[in-house]
């Protein structure tokens, strides 16, 4: 697992030991691996309801289905990122790594995020939304469809 950290602190410099020599290395890392814990378990879980649901849909709907493949959702954490692309298939590949070009993008404390993930509740994810805690955004019409299925998984 590779992870880039970025300081505010103009001694930084690339690849060096800031977060060992003060005493954040155990913080960050339990930060990271807790962030992609979860960005795995969300993969896995979106993985199983798509497959379930395509194994129950007619060979058309499924065909309609891949047309809108492959699909990237970028999300974006204070404590991780990661990008998951959804195949024609049914898979989702976790990566590290933002995409540069993602249908969807959710943006919010990792927090809120897994908050509103484990409870599922409408009415914390509409104020989670109007106090500015999480946002999803959309820059395609396929994401737009996405989107529709985010804000479900999350509550809304």
């Amino acid at each position: 697992m590779r992870a880039r950290l970025k300081s505010t602190n103009s001694n930084f410099e690339e690849g060096g030991t800031f977060f060992r020599e003060n005493g954040f290395l155990p913080l960050v890392m339990f930060m990271v691996s807790g962030f992609y814990e979860f960005a795995e378990e969300l993969r896995t879980e979106a993985e199983n309801a798509i497959k379930s649901e395509l194994s129950r849909r007619s060979f058309l709907e499924r065909a309609g289905f891949r047309m809108f493949m492959p699909l990237t959702v970028n999300i974006v954490t204070d404590q991780g990122a990661a990008a998951l692309t959804i195949f024609k298939d049914g898979t989702i590949q976790l990566s590290m790594y933002l995409s540069s070009s993602p249908d969807s993008t959710i943006k919010a404390d990792f927090e809120t995020l897994i908050g509103l993930y484990h409870s599922r509740d409408r009415d914390q994810f509409v104020q989670a939304e109007r106090e500015g805690r999480i946002k999803i955004t959309s820059r395609s019409w396929k994401g737009q469809q996405a989107e529709r299925k985010l804000r479900e998984l999350l509550g809304y």
